[in-house]
């Protein structure tokens, strides 16, 4: 993938979101149930769609198996997908969506590509999506652990020694 293709979201993203609440006259409880929406939503699609569903399941295949490449959904797709989502959802909530999105690529993108210590705040995340990548059919939420838990998918990091 190209590294347009790979960073556009993160600069289209905060954009879309700062379009739908100025000139879409996006509320805070929108925003706030779109997040929270979004959380549930990325947890569905890592885990049923990226997981079983054979050609997305293929493309993840990839970035499993080079999880510092560039590899995932291209910008062009995920804004086809919220031009498609603002089609039936109001502004707020897909504010909401687009900056929880944007939470999400932020995240991955930083345990996959930066260079992250113990005792910094996302070094446990770290950690356990490393787990993930390790085969381990679990921890499909990148950002918050609440979805994996509800559907008994989580999977607590190992010990504090072995966690280098």
């Amino acid at each position: 993938m190209s590294r347009l293709a790979y960073y556009a979201d993160f600069v289209t993203m905060p954009v879309l979101a700062l379009l739908l609440i100025v000139l879409g006259d996006a509320g805070l409880v929108g925003i706030v149930s779109g997040l929270f929406t979004w959380t549930l939503a990325e947890y569905a699609i890592h885990r049923v769609l990226f997981h079983r569903v054979p050609g997305f399941r293929a493309a993840h295949d990839a970035h499993h198996a080079k999880p510092c490449g560039r590899t995932g959904v291209t910008s062009w797709h995920s804004l086809a997908v919220f031009a498609g989502l603002a089609l039936v959802l109001p502004a707020g909530i897909l504010a909401g969506f687009a900056l929880g999105y944007l939470g999400y690529i932020t995240v991955h993108h930083a345990v996959h590509h930066w260079t992250i210590a113990p005792g910094h705040p996302l070094y446990a995340l770290k950690l356990r999506h490393a787990a993930h990548h390790c085969g381990v059919e679990a921890n499909f939420g990148v950002v918050t652990t609440a979805w994996d838990r509800v559907f008994g998918t989580y999977r607590a990091n190992r010990s504090k020694s072995r966690q280098k």
